[in-house]
């Protein structure tokens, strides 16, 4: 019964061991999922403050004159009375294009499955239990041979029979 007991004991300690460290909701899958947490967060902070840029000239171009006609002139108009003066061989740099990116999608965490964990606890089971039945082996031949050494040092008297 006890050997039974201690190999319940080592099988159920590995499989917990296994699950905690490695498994589905395990200490490496939550890293992993902690990190891309990070990542999608810094991501998001990113999109907010361009979304809050773009707002901001939004309300600007709506109400303000002086933002309208600076939009105007970029875009090549003029106002009644202006001339226009080109420049070649300068770079038109778009300076109002904003790049959010390629879209970042959630990733299921590598984990050991759960029947590996399983499989993990019941294999331990097993080598405990074989390592205490041949202990239990060895221990009994052991007190065995030592009780035929015992045996044999003991003198037998030759007592005449009364």
């Amino acid at each position: 019964m006890f050997r039974g007991l201690v190999a319940a004991l080592a099988g159920t300690a590995i499989y917990v061991l296994v699950s905690f460290t490695c498994g589905t909701d395990g200490i490496w899958a939550n890293g992993q999922l902690r990190e891309q947490k990070r990542i999608l967060s810094a991501r998001a902070e990113e999109i907010q403050k361009i979304n809050d840029s773009l707002s901001l000239e939004y309300t600007a171009l709506e109400k303000d004159p002086d933002v309208i006609a600076g939009f105007a002139r970029k875009m090549g108009y003029v106002r009644d009375g202006e001339k226009v003066v080109k420049i070649n061989g300068l770079i038109n740099i778009d300076e109002y294009h904003f790049e959010t990116g390629t879209p970042i999608k959630s990733i299921e965490p590598y984990s050991l499955p759960e029947w590996f964990c399983k499989i993990a606890g019941l294999l331990m089971f097993f080598v405990t239990y074989l390592y205490l039945v041949v202990k239990d082996f060895r221990v009994k031949d052991a007190a065995v041979k030592k009780n035929k050494i015992k045996i044999k040092g003991i003198p037998v008297y030759d007592l005449p029979q009364v």
